[in-house]
């Protein structure tokens, strides 16, 4: 069973890939993600950010956003 922060980033690397259309290193404003997923800016929303970046499925810029990385795209046809 997934924890919830992996439950929530997995979802968020999908809608990343729908919303890129699959495109690598394409940069996403984190605004525009929860915005997509109806999702809070909180501390839940954070880990998840944080659980997909670890396990490098998002690259993370404070002030660019979210972009998927290879894994991420991987992760997404698994």
């Amino acid at each position: 069973m997934l924890n919830p922060a992996e439950s929530l980033a997995r979802k968020i690397v999908r809608d990343m890939h729908i919303y890129t259309r699959g495109r690598p290193m394409h940069w996403v404003p984190m605004d525009t993600v929860i915005r997509r997923l109806d999702l809070k800016q909180d501390a839940a929303t954070g880990a998840a950010f944080s659980h997909a970046a670890s396990h490098g499925w998002l690259e993370l810029k404070e002030l660019r956003g979210a972009c998927l990385t290879t894994a991420g795209r991987r992760l997404t046809k698994a």
